[in-house]
């Protein structure tokens, strides 16, 4: 510390201090802030990677419970050409095509919110083709009508 001509002592590094102090608190209050919304974001996004992990594994199920599905009513064409129909039982819903064939429909449901809907077309030869292979809502739909509009009056 250096001396005045009266010989008190004077601070020769007073506000240098303090301006440096204020910074560096300012710099870990900004770190410790990036730091928080880096652990916020990390966790949503391993969320959002969970929800989509399972979406995918419970699509993946009813595709291929469908394809089993398939499978058996190829099996039942092949074993009786002639009255398939009647031995796929109510599962399946059967219906003309107006070209001779037949339509196949099933649903194989994904999650609470999706179906998996399948329809299979037999041609008059036994051929099976596949005309859709569709994932749909399985949720009613509503409309939101809270929203509160301002509308002038014409007059």
């Amino acid at each position: 510390m250096a001396r005045t001509a009266s010989g008190e002592r004077r601070n020769s590094f007073g506000t240098s201090m303090g301006v440096s102090s204020v910074i560096a608190i300012l710099v870990i209050l900004v770190l410790v802030v990036f730091a928080a919304l880096s652990i916020t974001t990390s966790k949503a996004d391993l969320t959002l990677s969970q929800k989509t992990a399972d979406g995918v594994q419970a699509f993946y199920a009813a595709d291929g419970a469908a394809e089993e599905r398939m499978a058996e009513v190829a099996a039942a064409i092949e074993a009786s050409p002639r009255d398939w129909a009647e031995a796929l039982g109510d599962a399946y819903t059967v219906v003309p095509d107006g070209t001779g064939g037949k339509l196949i429909q099933y649903t194989e449901p994904i999650d609470e919110h999706r179906d998996l809907v399948v329809e299979l077309r037999a041609a008059p030869n036994g051929a099976l083709t596949r005309k859709l292979w569709q994932v749909v809502s399985s949720g009613d739909w509503t409309a939101d009508t809270g929203l509160d509009l301002y509308i002038p009056e014409q007059g």
